[in-house]
């Protein structure tokens, strides 16, 4: 199956194999379908609020996998309500948030834990805007880093973020993992750097500079917004050097 530049690249990012995968809104069920062809999970879940989005999908599974496949569930829900207690604490789970911004993607990761604090949870994360807000926030949840990426599909540029519930239970003789903490900056992200990460750093840096010509010097978000423009600021000289 033919997917996205960008679905491509958070198919790449499952290197592990999970026992459940949720697919959540990420263009009608394709990265799930690729992960299904791959076995990259036991289950792969389906998650769309949108009842002819999944009927559509629906179809499409059962023509390509067969009516009776115990590798693949549908849910026609919102991503705030995944039904993770319906499986044992020490089962892994991989939650693939993507084509929502980084504000919501943050509120749906922080009520997921919220209700299943000891599952283990792993999320990818692609969110279309905010990515700054959100890594901090991620940090925030005591949340660690697993792998990041930069890619761009046409004019469009996407970061891709793995993260990991380290608190969560562990089974008999596993050990924790040794994932790095999160930056709000991204630091994975920067590594390897080449033109494409010249431009968007420089996209980015734009971004913020024009958002200070529109706020009152001095105020309390001006201040907020120089401190992450110096931030980024310093990981171009940084590449520069």
């Amino acid at each position: 199956m033919k997917i996205s530049k960008r679905l491509g690249g958070i198919d790449a990012m499952v290197i592990n194999r999970y026992q459940h995968i949720w697919d959540c809104c990420c263009d009608h069920g394709q990265l799930g379908m690729r992960l299904l062809e791959r076995d990259a999970a036991e289950q792969i879940h389906f998650v769309d609020k949108v009842p002819v989005i999944m009927e559509s999908l629906e179809r499409r599974l059962t023509h390509r996998f067969g009516e009776h496949n115990d590798q693949w569930q549908l849910y026609t829900i919102d991503v705030f309500t995944l039904p993770i207690d319906n499986y044992a604490l020490e089962q892994s789970h991989l939650i693939i948030i993507a084509g929502v911004g980084g504000e919501l993607s943050l509120q749906i990761v922080q009520k997921l834990l919220k209700s299943y604090p000891q599952h283990r949870l792993d999320f990818i994360l692609c969110p279309l805007r905010h990515q700054y807000n959100l890594r901090k926030g991620l940090a925030q949840l005591s949340l660690t880093l697993i792998d990041e990426e930069l890619l761009k599909e046409q004019k469009w540029y996407y970061e891709i973020i793995h993260v990991a519930n380290n608190n969560a239970l562990l089974g008999t003789g596993e050990s924790r993992r040794l994932d790095r903490p999160i930056v709000a900056t991204g630091s994975l992200l920067w590594e390897n750097s080449n033109a494409l990460h010249q431009a968007y750093l420089g996209q980015i840096i734009g971004h913020y500079q024009r958002s200070l010509l529109r706020l009152e010097i001095e105020s309390v978000l001006h201040r907020q917004v120089q401190t992450v423009l110096s931030e980024y600021y310093q990981i171009l000289n940084e590449l520069e050097e």
